[in-house]
């Protein structure tokens, strides 16, 4: 993974953005602003992860330094994105437990 600033932004890019996007939609209720969470997400492989409230999140490049995020089931979030998300303090286990029990995010799928 590059070392470059990285830059949420969404130009250009409708997937998951209302009202004429596909896939899941953008909520409306997300406890952060994207760029914060871009910022203290996980870098796993392409992707970067993080958790927000009962959302869990992936965002991957569109643009070289150019990112946008989209939700994902919880029950998709890599073992290492999840353990990284505990040690550095953003998640913990009972948080997980209890989104994988309740199955937060089935719906989220790409």
């Amino acid at each position: 993974m590059s070392q470059d600033p990285r830059e949420y932004n969404t130009e250009g890019y409708r997937k998951h953005k209302e009202p004429d996007g596909w896939g899941s939609p953008c909520p409306k209720d997300l406890d952060e602003d994207p760029q914060t969470l871009l910022d203290t997400g996980i870098p796993v492989d392409d992707e970067i992860y993080n958790v927000s409230g009962k959302y869990a999140l992936c965002a991957n490049t569109h643009l070289p330094g150019r990112w946008h995020g989209y939700l994902i089931p919880w029950s998709r979030l890599p073992k290492e994105a999840k353990n990284r998300l505990i040690d550095s303090g953003r998640l913990d286990d009972a948080t997980f437990r209890k989104a994988l029990r309740k199955n937060w995010g089935r719906g989220f799928d790409k």
